[in-house]
């Protein structure tokens, strides 16, 4: 255990296999929040020394119980992960979505259905999602720009989702931003042509430009007919 604590350090991506805070066996995936922290906790019902590893999204504050995770000599283990790519589909558990049980409010994905393994490939059309939970400790995956609602869900759900686009926070109102001397236009097509798949501002859920496979176009390079 302490040869695997040894190779991790602050902000890799990592899966760590223990028990939560209430002795129950958990896998949390996503970024380390903090150094490994020698505890004693409880295992089997009885007190024993072991390691508490901080795992989410990056920037969960490590006083979130719900990113921790306590391993302890030879029933635990901690592994770097490949942290999901930002044009890479997945078709994994909802509990595997990066935040998705420390700051549930805060994540933002595109959503391309129910997966599974009968599902080959997400469904259309893609969805700039967020997530939120229920009364009776379910989730609701909805539209960011609707609100409606897209699938009613528990961890253990399998849907398709891809992390959401990056974008750069807007400027405050009384900033002068120069705009680009020379950036092309380019024309909105006709009804049956297709610029790529919209992308949407994370926060605020304004539509920022297209993405194709081979490209992306901000909005600002965009001129309408």
């Amino acid at each position: 255990m302490k040869e695997q604590l040894a190779g991790l350090r602050v902000n890799d991506y990592v899966r760590a296999e223990g028990v939560d805070t209430r002795g129950h066996k958990v896998v949390r995936t996503g970024h380390l929040l903090a150094e490994p922290k020698e505890v004693s906790a409880l295992r089997n019902g009885k007190r024993a020394k072991g390691w508490r590893l901080s795992v989410g999204l990056a920037g969960t504050h490590t006083d979130e119980r719900s990113t921790w995770v306590t391993l302890f000599p030879e029933s635990g283990s901690v592994e770097h992960a490949e942290e999901p790519k930002a044009d890479e589909w997945q078709n994994t558990a909802l509990r595997a979505v990066p935040g998705i049980r420390a700051a549930t409010d805060k994540v933002r994905f595109h959503f391309g259905g129910k997966g599974g393994t009968r599902s080959k490939e997400p469904s259309e059309p893609v969805i700039l999602a967020k997530v939120r939970t229920t009364a009776d400790h379910r989730y609701e995956i909805h539209d960011v720009d609707t609100g409606d609602v897209l699938l009613d869900a528990t961890l253990q759900t399998q849907i398709w989702w891809l992390p959401a686009r990056s974008v750069a926070p807007e400027p405050e109102d009384d900033q002068d931003v120069p705009a680009p001397e020379s950036a092309p236009v380019v024309t909105l097509p006709l009804r049956g042509d297709d610029l790529g798949q919209p992308v949407h501002h994370v926060v605020t859920g304004a539509l920022v430009g297209y993405l194709s496979p081979d490209k992306f176009i901000p909005i600002e390079q965009v001129e309408q007919r």
